[in-house]
């Protein structure tokens, strides 16, 4: 199927979606992966960890319309080598996305929708979101999920607390919208605006700079 949709964000920002239908070996006949790849590529063990992998760099490498090379730093955030270029990736289920930005941090999630959610709910809400949020609300629980890991990806700080650090607004679940979240990483709250979009069983959050 390949490319689902790919879209400006702004003047300086794409998001992109793929849908993974392909084979991971029929991916990676797409691309011309640099040998330091061709290398990360040989060490994955399972075919859909693989598959997601090729996926996340043909959605970039049309997106940007050459073949980047992708880098990690110590907290595992995703780098274009030798750019100056942002970039968030994520995936799940028969999805992957990608998001970049010329210059400004970003950060996207996707998230296949589960039905027991609410079990885990306590695991990446405070106490304050658990008073407001509808536990029964399964796509309210689902983006409040995905929203902070997409400010998790956009702080690049692996030693966040989801509870903690990332605190979401009170807002009411809709097939799409924004809502407010603030992030809590220095000497003040950084407010953060998420967008989302929500298709068959999938939400789909981003940090909007």
């Amino acid at each position: 199927m390949g490319i689902s949709s790919i879209k400006s964000i702004s003047p300086v920002s794409l998001l992109g979606l793929w849908h993974m239908t392909e084979t991971w070996q029929q991916l990676q006949a797409m691309l011309d992966l640099p040998q330091q790849e061709a290398d990360t590529l040989d060490s994955i063990q399972k075919d859909k960890r693989k598959q997601e992998w090729l996926a996340c760099r043909a959605l970039l490498a049309a997106m940007t319309g050459s073949a980047p090379s992708i880098v990690y730093d110590n907290n595992r955030k995703p780098h274009i080598d030798g750019s100056q270029m942002q970039l968030s990736m994520s995936h799940s289920g028969a999805y992957a996305c990608v998001y970049v930005h010329h210059s400004r941090p970003v950060g996207v999630d996707i998230q296949q929708m589960k039905p027991s959610i609410s079990k885990g709910a306590d695991y990446f809400l405070n106490e304050d979101e658990q008073h407001w949020a509808d536990l029964t609300d399964n796509l309210l629980l689902h983006l409040m999920w995905s929203a902070k890991e997409s400010v998790f990806k956009y702080a690049a700080n692996k030693d966040l607390d989801l509870k903690k650090h990332i605190l979401i607004n009170r807002f009411s679940s809709n097939q799409n919208g924004f809502f407010e979240v603030n992030l809590i990483s220095g000497q003040s709250p950084q407010p953060l605006r998420i967008a989302y979009d929500t298709f068959d069983d999938y939400v789909l959050t981003w940090t909007v700079s």
